[in-house]
């Protein structure tokens, strides 16, 4: 009786936590849809790729600032704008930086990658001030999927960079 009581309380468990985890996963998505942009400071904005195309990049700032490479260093712009869900097999990244400064004035337009490159992301995710990570360690199998990942989240606005040294050319892609 014990045993067959315990499989049924372990698949009931199992159950709940899967539903949690979805109505968990609902809440971040409606939350990133309501959240108003951040406004970022200068400094901040001087590490994203809008501070860059402006030349506000400082002493960082060249041609090569525009390109991810593995030798760069990046991390999130801020805390808390974005979230990442697993859904229907793809890896689906939602963040507040398009939503517009009226409720609800703009639609989330949310970035899908493979499943795969859920560790990637979630790396760059939790890599906040004051850290920074480099391209080159990111979990993920290859060089050129790394540096993609990066490109795809700078080209959001998602990530601060800092290419403190020469680009390392080692890796070309497109």
């Amino acid at each position: 009786f014990r045993d067959e009581a315990k499989k049924r309380i372990m698949r009931v468990c199992k159950q709940a936590m899967t539903m949690l985890d979805d109505a968990c996963d609902e809440m971040g998505k409606r939350h990133m849809s309501d959240r108003l942009p951040p406004a970022l400071l200068g400094p901040e904005r001087a590490l994203t790729k809008d501070g860059i195309a402006s030349g506000g990049g400082g002493a960082h700032f060249h041609e090569a600032s525009k390109r991810m490479w593995p030798n760069t260093l990046c991390r999130l712009v801020r805390p808390g704008v974005a979230r990442l869900v697993v859904e229907d097999d793809k890896a689906v990244l939602y963040h507040c930086l398009d939503n517009s400064r009226v409720y609800r004035g703009s639609p989330v337009s949310p970035m899908e990658f493979e499943v795969d490159d859920a560790p990637a992301l979630e790396q760059l995710l939790t890599t906040v001030e004051p850290r920074w990570i480099m391209v080159r360690d990111l979990i993920h199998g290859d060089v050129e999927d790394k540096m993609g990942i990066a490109q795809a989240l700078f080209d959001e606005g998602l990530l601060a960079t800092v290419l403190a040294e020469t680009p390392d050319r080692t890796v070309q892609t497109g």
